[in-house]
């Protein structure tokens, strides 16, 4: 024991500090994040009591009331302040929280939004790694939809990555049965599943650098028209069991997909009626992430127009930020210790 302990000399008990240091910093950042999202989703059911203590003459109006008579100045896209960009910050004078400050302005901005366009808006916006279209997401989308009443006009604001099929699906069945226009706008980007999404109202409105995307189903994080050929490329006894079954079971997922798909997509997409477009969009040989810019999307026959209003930009707006914890690995540095070329940290 003697022998380890001497043996690891000052360099190695400096890196276990080193090491043992980060670890502790990393335990303080997520005992910080966890305590935020806490008061989050406090001041979250605090807002919730409030309305519905609230004395019932003073109730906003519902968003499917407003109309263009109500329209107010257009918000511009502006960055957060720097104590509402960092979670470190004092907030606001009235004693929110960062985080509370942003939603508090984005929630004003939706509002503003609706009330100049005179339709219900749906915000379906992501930006966390872990944030995508799911159960959730259907079900905001849903009761949002079957409340509306018939005529009113549906604005969604999309900045997704994607999601579950089976909730989009849910989405896109809500929407195909509001007879009122929809119109989609993709200030940022909408991939994959919010492609779908924005496929489904009759217009499109995008960012000059916005994008779409292809809508192939990813199945065991491959993508499935490439693992359902699996079979194709190699005979079945050189196949393990697993993966012929992932193999048939990501067939399933493109068949559901080209199905499902072709339903959905509005009319106004379809110029000569059939699947050809879906059908391209999963089958095209496209790599999932492949970015669909304006002119390309119009050059599919999709209705695109890239008269984005400022204030949607402003919608999709990131929240605040923790601290950025970075921890790079001591290993790195040994290839430029042997002469090598220095290898750059990998950050996700």
């Amino acid at each position: 024991m003697f022998d380890i302990i001497t043996g690891l000399g000052v360099t190695g008990w400096t890196g276990i500090a080193v090491i043992c240091a980060l670890l502790v910093s990393l335990a303080a950042w997520q005992n910080r994040r966890h305590m935020q999202r806490e008061d989050e989703r406090e001041a979250r059911e605090r807002a919730e009591v409030g309305k519905r203590s609230a004395p019932s003459g003073t109730a906003a109006p519902h968003p499917a009331m407003t109309t263009a008579r109500d329209t107010q100045t257009s918000l511009r896209p502006d960055p957060l302040p720097a104590s509402q960009r960092s979670a470190s910050g004092n907030g606001s004078d009235d004693g929110l929280s960062p985080y509370e400050a942003y939603r508090a302005m984005i929630d004003k901005r939706v509002q503003d939004f609706a009330r100049s366009r005179g339709s219900l808006v749906l915000s379906i916006v992501h930006h966390e790694v872990d944030e995508y279209i799911d159960t959730d997401t259907a079900i905001e989308a849903i009761d949002l939809i079957r409340h509306a009443p018939d005529n009113a006009p549906i604005d969604i604001i999309l900045h997704t990555p994607g999601g579950i099929a089976s909730a989009t699906q849910q989405i896109l069945h809500a929407l195909k049965h509001h007879p009122g226009r929809k119109t989609a706008f993709v200030p940022y980007r909408a991939k994959s599943a919010g492609t779908m999404i924005a496929l489904a109202c009759d217009e499109i409105v995008m960012g000059t650098s916005a994008v779409l995307g292809p809508i192939d189903p990813q199945y065991a994080w491959m993508p499935a028209p490439i693992l359902a050929a699996l079979t194709e490329h190699k005979s079945a006894d050189r196949v393990s069991d697993e993966m012929l079954i992932l193999s048939k079971m990501a067939q399933q997922a493109v068949d559901e997909a080209r199905r499902f798909s072709c339903d959905y997509v509005n009319d106004a997409h379809k110029q000569d009626g059939t699947c050809a477009l879906t059908n391209d969009l999963i089958g095209g040989g496209r790599n999932h992430d492949y970015p669909i810019l304006p002119q390309e999307a119009a050059s599919f026959g999709l209705n695109i127009s890239t008269a984005m209003p400022e204030a949607a930009f402003g919608i999709c707006q990131p929240p605040p930020k923790d601290d950025p914890v970075l921890i790079v690995s001591m290993m790195n540095s040994q290839p430029e210790r042997d002469g090598g070329a220095p290898v750059a940290p990998v950050f996700r």
